[in-house]
C-alpha cells in the first residue's frame, strides 16, 4: 500500500460551514456517560442505549437501527482484548455504495427487526474521542466534494465475520483533508457512509494519521465509533 504526504487542515474554523449532505461530516457538542469507562462490553451497551435516541432525534428520523457488532473501541496504545482495535490508517469508506441497502437489511434481520419500506436510508457513523488531547493518531476526513468516483476502488472485506464491500481511496492531489484538533469526549464527529438520496451522498473517505511529528508527546488515542442505519418512512 502506497503512502503520500497530504496536507490535513484544521476544520474548526469552518465547522459552521460543514454539511453532512455536502462535505459529508460535521462536529457537534455531545456528552456521553461512558467516556471514562474502559470495559468494552459496558461501553458498547451504554453507548448504543444513549446514541440511538439521540441519532433519531438529531436527524428527525422515523426509526434507527444500530449495528452493535460495528461499535468499535479503538486504542492506539494496543490491547490484548480482542474487541479493542487499532486505528485504521488507510483511507477508505466503510460501505461501497451498492452495499448500503443490503447492509441495512442484514443489520435489521440480525436484531429481529422486520424489514419495512422506506423513502430514504442513511448510514451515519459517530466518532467520539475518549482519551485526553492531543492524540497521536487523530481521525482525518476528506471533504466529500473533493473525492471523485475514480478515486474509489471497491474491494471485498470481512468485518467481524461478515463479508462486506468497502471502498479504498486512491490518492488525488485535489482531495481536501481535515481534522478536528484537541477533541474532547464532549464532542462528536458525525459523518455519512451512505445516503439513498444520491445528491446527498458524499463519498466520506476517512483514516487515522500519525500526528506525533506535530505533538511528540501526544497520548495514545482511545476512541469509540459506531454505525447507525437511519430510516425515513
Amino acid at each position: 500500500m502506497l503512502s503520500y504526504d497530504v496536507t490535513i487542515r484544521n476544520a474548526r474554523p469552518i465547522v459552521h460551514e460543514l454539511s453532512l449532505d455536502r462535505e459529508g461530516f460535521t462536529l457537534i457538542q455531545h456528552k456521553i456517560s461512558c467516556a471514562n469507562e474502559r470495559d468494552p462490553e459496558i461501553v458498547y451497551d451504554r453507548y448504543l442505549e444513549e446514541m440511538v435516541p439521540f441519532i433519531k432525534k438529531y436527524f428527525n428520523a422515523s426509526w434507527v437501527v444500530p449495528r452493535r457488532e460495528a461499535v468499535v473501541f479503538r486504542s492506539a496504545g494496543g490491547s490484548s482484548m480482542p474487541r479493542i482495535k487499532e486505528p485504521i490508517v488507510w483511507a477508505h469508506i466503510d460501505y461501497a455504495p451498492i452495499l448500503g441497502p443490503v447492509a441495512a437489511a442484514i443489520a435489521s434481520q440480525s436484531r429481529g427487526i422486520p424489514l419495512r419500506s422506506y423513502s430514504r436510508l442513511m448510514i451515519v457513523q459517530a466518532w467520539h474521542a475518549l482519551s485526553l488531547p492531543p492524540h497521536d493518531f487523530p481521525l482525518a476526513i476528506c471533504d466529500g466534494t473533493s473525492v471523485h468516483d475514480t478515486d474509489i476502488e471497491v474491494v471485498d472485506n470481512v468485518f467481524n465475520g461478515t463479508a462486506l464491500k468497502l471502498g479504498l481511496a486512491h490518492f488525488n492531489p485535489a482531495q481536501r483533508w481535515y481534522y478536528f484538533p484537541e477533541m474532547t469526549a464532549n464532542e462528536l464527529i458525525l459523518f455519512k457512509a451512505f445516503d439513498s438520496q444520491e445528491h446527498c451522498n458524499p463519498k466520506t473517505v476517512h483514516a487515522a494519521f500519525d500526528n506525533r511529528r506535530a505533538h511528540p508527546n501526544a497520548k495514545p488515542r482511545e476512541s469509540i465509533d459506531a454505525r447507525f442505519f437511519v430510516y425515513y418512512e
